[in-house]
């Protein structure tokens, strides 16, 4: 198992973000060509956020498996992706970072490893790093290039799970940093003025002269170094400032308003927030008009319904063989986001009991407790007030027939007639 872990450092000195590769299918694809230089991006803190916010509400989410319509218990797929993938770390961590990578490098891998009857009995996260997807010349089919130090394993393309939230054409993956270039770059050198402003004293706006005094470059560099050690920083601020006769110190005013206009500047927050599709509630911007719940629904249905349907489809693609292609798929337990707002999710949930939807157990089962004892919460129960549409058509025309049908002779009372 040592080809799926790597000791080297991930982090490098390039760019912040990496430019986007531009290559066709069908070609060789460099698809994990990257140094892990986006994860300087994490350095923004709208960017920590936003990333951090998605891989934790994918990770606590358990993956089910439905067959037929119906949620199926004890599968060990489900076991390996919410519980213990591995012997290394557990389904909450692999889910998590596969979806901070997907998001940061494009890709999210995952290496399924089978045994000798192609069954699946381990799952591991595979740095971008380790992989590039290549094309046989000769077959025109795709396989994977892992890569550990010297040694390059060649990896069958079902046999690795590519989650990619934005592609074009189902095989790159397109980056939602390179939208934000513009953005970050706004952020960065803002909060460097403010860094410098405020480190400097309040004094790094200033005109020192030196009276009949020239100097050349280097002596004003050298000057203009040791006046600022020797009066800025914060330990410096506040205090009185001391030059000889030979020195003029001017203080430049800032324009206020431009700091302010600086600092409430949050157009590259809700840029960001937009870029990942987030509501702007999570990033701590009031939202009016907005209650709890609607914030929920929002999130849940506009921001992460799409990313799990992402994950979902790749595994229904490589983890459920083309038998039960028909019968079975993966999908998300959302629940824990409608439980946030409690007494919504009770009402559901008793509004569902009462119309037969769901029986006793599983209502108990849903706010946590047991099931009743021998099986008494187990069969669904209805009121009298609702009938089947087949009895009620059964009613309706017995009654109908009862009305029109001629009177019998044989009931009628002396003196009586049909007239």
């Amino acid at each position: 198992m040592g080809i799926f872990y790597e000791t080297r450092s991930g982090f490098s000195d390039q760019s912040d973000i990496v430019e986007g590769l531009g290559i066709l299918p069908f070609q060789t694809i460099p698809i994990s060509s990257l140094d892990w230089s986006e994860y300087k991006a994490l350095k923004n803190s709208d960017i920590w956020t936003a990333v951090t916010l998605l891989s934790r509400d994918i990770a606590k989410l358990d993956i089910k498996i439905k067959e037929n319509g119906v949620y199926k218990d004890k599968n060990r797929l489900e076991y390996l992706l919410n519980r213990k993938p591995n012997s290394l770390y557990n389904g909450y961590m692999l889910k998590y970072i596969v979806m901070m990578n997907a998001l940061l490098t494009n890709h999210g891998y995952i290496k399924i490893e089978r045994d000798p009857n192609r069954g699946i009995y381990e799952l591991y996260h595979l740095k971008t790093s380790q992989c590039r997807l290549r094309t046989d010349e000769y077959t025109n089919t795709y396989y994977y290039e892992v890569t550990t130090g010297n040694d390059i394993v060649k990896v069958p393309y079902d046999d690795i799970i590519d989650i990619k939230p934005f592609s074009v054409d189902g095989i790159n993956g397109l980056s939602v940093l390179d939208a934000l270039h513009e953005d970050i770059s706004t952020q960065k050198f803002t909060k460097r003025f403010f860094a410098n402003f405020f480190a400097n004293g309040g004094n790094s706006s200033g005109l020192l002269k030196v009276k009949d005094g020239k100097l050349n470059p280097a002596a004003r560099n050298k000057l203009r170094e040791e006046f600022q050690r020797a009066n800025s920083g914060e330990d410096n601020a506040g205090k009185v400032l001391v030059v000889d006769s030979t020195m003029d110190y001017q203080q430049l005013e800032i324009n206020s308003s431009l700091l302010d206009v600086i600092n409430k500047n949050d157009t590259p927050t809700k840029a960001i927030a937009k870029a990942f599709q987030i509501p702007l509630s999570k990033f701590g911007m009031e939202m009016t008009n907005s209650s709890l719940k609607d914030v929920n629904n929002d999130y849940l249905t506009n921001c992460l319904g799409g990313y799990m349907k992402t994950i979902e489809s790749e595994l229904n693609f490589k983890l459920i063989n083309e038998k039960d292609q028909y019968n079975k798929e993966f999908k998300f337990d959302s629940s824990s986001f409608r439980m946030i707002d409690w007494d919504g999710y009770v009402e559901t949930l008793n509004s569902q009991l009462e119309k037969g939807a769901i029986t006793h157990d599983e209502y108990r089962f849903g706010i946590g407790r047991e099931p009743y004892p021998d099986g008494m919460g187990a069969v669904p129960r209805f009121d009298l007030n609702h009938i089947s549409a087949n009895v009620a058509d059964d009613y309706q025309l017995r009654k109908t027939s009862t009305n029109n049908q001629a009177p019998n002779p044989q009931t009628l009372k002396g003196g009586e007639n049909d007239e």
